[in-house]
């Protein structure tokens, strides 16, 4: 068995409180602070995003986004959707970080850090009930379980892969 000093548990802590803080700090922002629609409006003319985009029709939360509709606005939507599963793995990976220097068994660390993914996706939801533009949604929280799995899945991988190469 390694040891693991103290300073290491604290930084994994640190990590995992810094990513807890930065997707508050996010989902208290208004609508308009982080959309990206100038931007696409500025860089990607609706003709290109209609031409390269496949056929997608998707119904989200009461809404419908449509390539052949608002292509621009299909683009948002998959990208917010993108960084919801991004941000939420990271916050698995540093849960899982965190929880590992305590020794826990893997199936363990696995079942908690998609419990803090749960948790802080929650409580994320509840916290742009109160924020400007922003509405809370159910599915969202499954969107961040969805990313935190796949974090740990490709954690777990990449380990396994790691150790098998060391041999």
């Amino acid at each position: 068995m390694t040891y693991k000093p103290i300073w290491s548990r604290f930084v994994a802590l640190a990590l995992l409180g810094a990513v807890v803080a930065a997707i508050f700090a996010l989902s208290s922002q208004p609508f308009k602070a982080q959309t990206i629609q100038p931007f696409l409006q500025k860089n990607l003319s609706v003709q290109t995003a209609e031409r390269v985009l496949p056929h997608l029709d998707i119904r989200y939360d009461g809404h419908e986004y449509r390539s052949d509709a608002n292509p621009l606005g299909l683009i948002e939507f998959l990208f917010r959707k993108g960084a919801h599963m991004f941000v939420y793995g990271v916050l698995a990976a540093a849960a899982a970080l965190a929880l590992r220097m305590y020794r826990l068994p893997l199936p363990a660390v696995a079942g908690l850090s998609l419990a803090a993914v749960f948790l802080v996706a929650m409580l994320d939801e509840w916290n742009q009930r109160f924020s400007q533009d922003r509405t809370p949604a159910f599915q969202d929280v499954l969107v961040d379980l969805t990313g935190g799995a796949i974090s740990l899945l490709l954690c777990y991988g990449i380990s396994r892969l790691y150790r098998r190469l060391r041999r």
